[in-house]
């Protein structure tokens, strides 16, 4: 175990030690640390999509379909968030681990009060978000797309494209947070890791459950089907 935190901590000072020494990437790590978890919103909002009944054209059977299931993603990764978190504060209970400030000399470019630092809660949410995307959304509009290919309707597919590009973002969302959240100097490398874990682990069972959870998440969409949302 030693031996792992010597490495655990030697990775953390290699990523931290550059703070404070650049105000530009200073600048976007800290925005990174700070802000870039409330950017989740935008991915979800474009994966939600416009209402299907403000489209001036008519809409394609599957294009409805494809709506279904991007939508559907939607609220599963609402539920793998709130799952994940619930695992962070199970370990919380568990496994106390000093924030890197807290024991050592760090570059520490934001304030952060002096709480656990395993798991981190930004990792399991971002994570979660990106489990939701391979697990259950990318598996079914790769088939949709497929199917629809074969009888020559690939043109109209422009919606599956939309969520494809939007799972490279998520990643690239997931893995900034979790380096500026060790750069400013708030986390260790193992607390990134093990919040991604947690919330894989998350969106892997909801994607799981997805059989039991397809009856409460189409009364969702109905209801926001009802309130011209969807």
């Amino acid at each position: 175990m030693s031996a792992l935190w010597q490495f655990n901590y030697m990775i953390f000072q290699d990523i931290n030690t550059p703070a404070g020494h650049n105000p530009l990437l200073d600048g976007l790590m800290i925005f990174c640390a700070n802000y870039l978890i409330y950017f989740w919103l935008v991915p979800m909002l474009v994966l939600w999509g416009i209402p299907l009944a403000w489209s001036k054209r008519p809409v394609l059977p599957v294009e409805v379909q494809v709506m279904q299931e991007r939508r559907s993603a939607v609220v599963w990764i609402a539920l793998s968030c709130i799952l994940a978190y619930g695992f962070n504060l199970f370990i919380e209970q568990f496994v106390f681990e000093p924030r890197p400030f807290i024991t050592h000399h760090v570059n520490q470019l934001i304030s952060h009060p002096a709480d656990a630092s395993f798991p981190s809660d930004h990792a399991a949410w971002s994570f979660a978000v990106v489990g939701v995307l391979l697990f259950a959304l990318l598996p079914a509009l790769r088939a949709v797309r497929n199917t629809q290919t074969v009888r020559g309707l690939a043109g109209h597919l422009a919606r599956v494209r939309i969520p494809m590009w939007l799972i490279v973002i998520a990643i690239v969302i997931a893995c900034s947070i979790g380096y500026a959240r060790v750069y400013v100097g708030v986390h260790y490398p193992d607390d990134i890791l093990g919040g991604a874990i947690n919330g894989l682990l998350a969106a892997g069972i909801v994607t799981l459950l997805g059989r039991w959870l397809r009856v409460p998440t189409n009364a969702v969409l109905r209801f926001a089907h009802t309130l011209k949302l969807a």
